[in-house]
């Protein structure tokens, strides 16, 4: 599982997790790229994101969120950062008992946190958005 931090409160349990970069069109590109997280988790008692979510405009509105995908001995590959990022979109959604698999069972938040330049009068330079570091390699077998 990916770990995944929002303002280094860590969230527990991150089922799933993509990383968007889109530079738009066939027809056009854009200047600044959307840079995204796409992301689930279980949804427990905790209203973090959902207050996210819900945060009128100002600061209470932008996080600092940190995503590190894993290999597949659980090292982490990269860490990617997004500075000040909001929720862009944000979806709760259950699943019944007997309503699919033994592991759908519950209720989910699927949500899209999406990355801002830190100051809105600066140009773009491929780093004020989102970094990205390297992590280790996997290990080789002893």
């Amino acid at each position: 599982m990916p770990h995944l931090s929002i303002q280094g409160k860590k969230l527990n349990r991150v089922l799933s997790a993509t990383v968007e970069i889109t530079h738009g069109d066939a027809k056009e590109a854009m200047q600044i790229p959307i840079m995204q997280f796409i992301v689930t988790v279980p949804t427990d008692q905790d209203t973090l994101l959902q207050e996210w979510a819900l945060a009128p405009q100002g600061p209470k509105r932008w996080k600092t969120v940190e995503l590190q995908t894993l290999g597949r001995d659980r090292t982490v590959d990269l860490t990617w950062t997004l500075q000040k990022a909001y929720v862009h979109n944000l979806r709760e959604v259950e699943f019944a008992p007997d309503s699919g698999s033994e592991t759908d069972q519950g209720t989910f938040v699927e949500m899209t946190i999406r990355g801002t330049l830190i100051h809105a009068n600066t140009d773009y330079d491929g780093k004020n958005v989102l970094t990205v570091k390297a992590g280790q390699a996997e290990a080789l077998p002893s």
